[in-house]
């Protein structure tokens, strides 16, 4: 499929659709929980086959670590973390799409 390394990738969570798993030992990390709903947002504003299509387009062009969907994650969980400012999430995700 030419998605190279991240196949075998040890992710920590993965979502679909509406739907995340996080690791059990991962259980309590609200940032990783945050992150992943990002997805969930990402999800239900494209649709199952678009977000499908886009991520593993971006992930085979630009590597996980550059793939746009993949950095709003990022950059929301890190957000979070932070204490930033209280973002609409689901909006800013159907703007920024």
């Amino acid at each position: 499929m030419g998605l190279g390394d991240f196949i075998d990738m040890e992710a920590h969570g993965i979502t679909y659709k509406n739907t995340y798993y996080v690791l059990p030992h991962l259980a309590s990390n609200l940032r990783l929980h945050f992150h992943e709903l990002v997805h969930v947002a990402q999800w239900g504003h494209l649709g199952a086959i678009p977000f499908i299509e886009r991520y593993i387009t971006e992930i085979k062009t630009l590597g996980y670590g550059e793939a746009p969907l993949e950095k709003m994650a990022y950059g929301f969980d890190s957000h979070f973390m932070n204490g930033g400012e209280k973002i609409d999430v689901p909006n800013y995700v159907a703007q920024k799409i």
